[in-house]
């Protein structure tokens, strides 16, 4: 029985062990995190209801939008990324311009480096989600009564 076992562990450090033959095709493994690539910006098409509510949205959040250079830029990015550039040109304060941001996103940066190069935040969720101010201590469900140890 010893010696099974033995023969086991040996066969599975040998497998486990081994190199993999690249000679062989393999898709490309796929991420999830698409802030730092320039992407093709492929989102559908954004509907006249999408650039409705993103226009909605972005005055909500004290931002003057006009809504031909919104879905000029939404045809462009995507919806998303039309918010992003009219939030992000809101907020950053070296004042650049949303031709600025659209020629560095043009130029091949990915939102995520554009973001850092501002010094403002990535996401569009306070524009777009209503902006609750949900910290991590006022997120919904932070606040549940977990028991106590008394």
């Amino acid at each position: 029985m010893a010696a099974v076992v033995l023969l086991l562990v040996a066969a599975g450090s040998v497998l486990g062990n081994r190199v993999p033959d690249v000679s062989v095709s393999q898709p490309a493994q796929q991420t999830t995190d698409h802030e730092d690539e320039p992407a093709a910006d492929d989102e559908a098409p954004p509907t006249a209801e999408d650039l409705a509510h993103a226009g909605t949205r972005l005055e909500a959040s004290g931002i003057i939008v006009d809504a031909a250079v919104l879905g000029d830029l939404a045809s462009r990015y995507g919806t998303g990324g039309a918010v992003r550039l009219y939030a992000w040109q809101h907020e950053n304060e070296n004042g650049a311009s949303l031709e600025d941001l659209a020629a560095m996103r043009d130029a091949g940066m990915g939102w995520g480096q554009i973001a850092r190069e501002l010094g403002v935040h990535p996401g569009i969720g306070s524009v777009m989600g209503n902006g609750g101010g949900h910290g991590r201590d006022s997120a919904p469900g932070q606040q549940k009564d977990r028991g106590t140890d008394d």
